[in-house]
């Protein structure tokens, strides 16, 4: 049992020091991935010296910095995923720069919907209530919402049982996320008429393959003086279906071709 321990111990050191390098694409220093993760020095650098001869990093002989190590992008290939991120960016930026509004990525993992990137923008007043990383229970927000009403109904109620409390939280429980689903189905997009901030509002559109994969959703929130219902079918709707479809078109080539 104290081996399990040490060994589950040292798997979280080694995430936090790949999770501080992952922040940075031009390498980080030593000292960086201390103040990240409050290891000691040694420790950290023990950490790295383990990850650098397995490959997940690599040392810059002459700066001295680490980066993440091409094995880690191998993995994920061969795990048949990808940066979603990185592919959905200059969409995302498409829709901040044509709305003005925020844009948001989101995608589930288990019962949870996580934002994967945030772009922001031109309006002075931001709806900034997710940023990457963040997590919220599927259903609570407009892409965690279009998420949720894409699943199978077993899903559905999967999730409605293991975040009761943190739907709870929000005010929700599984009757009112199912009310959503329903009104999901007639609109077409999933709506957050100010249920987390009273104040702001969001539109989502999930992004699904042309194989009928989930893969994520797209939302667009702003103040709710911005976000009218004349705003939305005029000008926010259209451009984010438009994106979410051009997103998931490049997701459904690239899993075609994946699989040749």
């Amino acid at each position: 049992m104290p081996n399990d321990i040490s060994a589950v111990g040292s798997i979280a050191r080694a995430a936090q020091v790949l999770d501080a390098l992952a922040g940075s694409p031009d390498g980080v220093a030593l000292t960086d991935v201390v103040d990240a993760t409050s290891f000691t020095k040694t420790t950290a650098h023990r950490v790295l010296a383990a990850l650098q001869g397995i490959e997940y990093v690599t040392q810059d002989p002459e700066t001295r910095v680490y980066r993440l190590g091409t094995k880690l992008a191998d993995l994920s290939r061969k795990a048949g995923l990808i940066d979603l991120a990185a592919m959905s960016k200059r969409g995302m930026a498409r829709l901040a720069e044509a709305t003005g509004d925020t844009v948001f990525l989101s995608v589930a993992e288990g019962p949870v919907a996580i934002c994967a990137a945030r772009a922001v923008g031109s309006y002075p007043i931001r709806t900034l209530t997710l940023d990457r990383g963040d997590r919220r229970p599927l259903g609570v927000g407009a892409g965690a919402l279009a998420l949720y009403c894409s699943m199978p109904a077993k899903t559905r109620a999967a999730v409605n049982r293991i975040n009761q409390s943190w739907h709870a939280e929000y005010g929700f429980d599984g009757d009112a996320l199912e009310a959503r689903k329903l009104e999901f189905d007639q609109r077409g997009y999933a709506l957050n008429a100010g249920d987390v901030v009273s104040a702001m509002s969001a539109v989502g559109v999930p992004v699904i393959t042309r194989g009928g994969r989930l893969v994520a959703a797209l939302a667009i929130g702003a103040i709710k003086d911005r976000m009218t219902a004349d705003r939305m079918q005029d000008l926010v709707l259209p451009v984010l279906h438009e994106e979410t479809g051009r997103l998931a078109a490049r997701l459904s080539d690239w899993e075609e071709e994946k699989d040749r």
